[in-house]
């Protein structure tokens, strides 16, 4: 089974559901880090400017963050 992201893919937000800083909709990064737990898919990204000091990692689960690859 090939791995669903790797380090260096580039994505684009689809939904941020942190709910008191979210990074928006549209948003691009680079991923630098991916843990595809069963239970907690974590998404570690290098976000582009303007978004560049953030740290924000995404967790994709069930109705949670959402990504597209580029």
């Amino acid at each position: 089974m090939e791995p669903e992201f790797s380090v260096g893919d580039r994505i684009k937000v689809v939904l941020c559901t942190d709910e008191h800083d979210p990074i928006p909709a549209g948003a691009t990064g680079t991923v630098t880090h991916w843990n595809p737990h069963p239970l907690v898919r974590q998404l570690g990204i290098a976000w582009d400017a303007p978004h560049a000091h953030r740290r924000l990692m995404l967790t994709l689960v069930g109705d949670g963050d959402r990504v597209a690859r580029l």
